[in-house]
């Protein structure tokens, strides 16, 4: 039977209901500002001159990290309610948070221009280093982790609610597994749905979505700096759809349950293998790395300090680094790309 002690029968029902969670506040305010400190220093922007935003979305790389039980207790005490216990979370794989911030600037054109959320193009699920099935643990829980204010047209995540049920149904029909990209067919069915939201919410905050709940990055008609980190919720073995005691289902797993109208999955089973990659991302961000860390060097050398105190993972040796890897499913070697030289 899963316990709650910290979710309430409303927070619950909203989960089972739209397919997220927002958890308020739930991130110590010390955690954000430690963090955001050096953003701007890190994309190598001014803050103050939208001419030099290059950009408009940025996937930053991670420097740093700690245990999210420790990093947001609030927001991992859901996390371990909504999928049924922390006895069933993966103690190493994104069992930590991390400053890898994806960062939304807007561009000039959507101060004044406006787009149907149903033609976005990228709608997808999260996932790029797992083959997606409906009982799939890898990325149980979806996090958005808020690290500025994001205010309404603020450049906020949609998600179109009733495209879960699409999403439940494609993998139901496709024991075989699949990819997430859009050519998958996955995303087809959002062109007609009606049930769209973009998310406002105040730095500190910690969004929590169901992993099939389609989502794409918002325009940020306002180009005030946004800025969110995108870890997800790892379990031991996949979701259990055919439980023995409906109790024991967790809210996750209910979810899909409720999608298919269905009491319990006896019939399902993936029927190919259960593969994981190597992320797709990780090159993109990895390839950011070498000029943060000399944008970050060089200004605490110009502040009096010494390299020695940047917190960076990559200035603190190559185990630092094999530890970072494993956490971030990259495996336990350095990799030569890896060894970053700071003049």
């Amino acid at each position: 039977m899963v316990e709650y002690k910290f979710l309430t029968p409303e927070q619950r029902e909203h989960f089972l209901e739209h397919g997220w969670l927002l958890v308020p506040g739930s991130i110590p305010k010390e955690h954000v500002d430690q963090w955001m400190k050096d953003v701007w220093t890190r994309l190598g922007y001014n803050p103050t001159d939208p001419s030099t935003w290059t950009e408009e979305t940025i996937w930053m790389p991670r420097h740093r990290d700690m245990l999210t039980k420790e990093f947001s207790p609030d927001a991992y005490k859901a996390m371990c309610e909504l999928v049924g216990g922390e006895d069933r979370l993966d103690r190493v794989r994104n069992a930590y948070s991390g400053d890898q911030f994806i960062v939304n600037l807007g561009t000039e054109y959507w101060k004044d221009h406006d787009i149907d959320p149903r033609t976005m193009p990228a709608w997808h699920i999260d996932g790029d280093w797992y083959r997606h099935f409906l009982d799939s643990g890898e990325g149980a829980l979806v996090v958005i982790q808020v690290y500025t204010d994001i205010l309404p047209r603020g450049g906020g995540t949609y998600i179109c609610e009733d495209g879960l049920e699409g999403i439940c149904k494609f993998l139901y029909e496709h024991p075989e597994g699949s990819g997430n990209k859009p050519e998958t067919g996955m995303y087809d069915h959002i062109k007609k749905c009606a049930a769209f939201k973009q998310f406002t919410a105040k730095a500190g905050d910690t969004i929590l979505m169901h992993a099939h709940l389609p989502h794409c990055t918002g325009k940020n008609h306002l180009r005030k700096l946004r800025v969110i980190a995108n870890p997800h919720v790892t379990l031991k073995e996949p979701l259990n759809l055919n439980r023995a005691n409906p109790e024991d289902y967790s809210l996750c797993e209910q979810v899909i349950l409720r999608a298919l109208h269905k009491p319990s999955l006896p019939e399902y089973h993936a029927t190919t293998a259960r593969e994981r990659y190597y992320p797709r991302n990780y090159v993109a961000k990895f390839s950011r790395v070498q000029g943060e860390l000399e944008r970050m060097v060089h200004a605490a050398e110009a502040a009096g300090k010494s390299r020695d105190e940047v917190d960076s993972v990559y200035l603190k040796g190559e185990e630092a680094i094999k530890v970072h890897n494993v956490r971030n499913g990259l495996g336990g070697e350095v990799q030569a790309s890896q060894r970053i030289t700071v003049a």
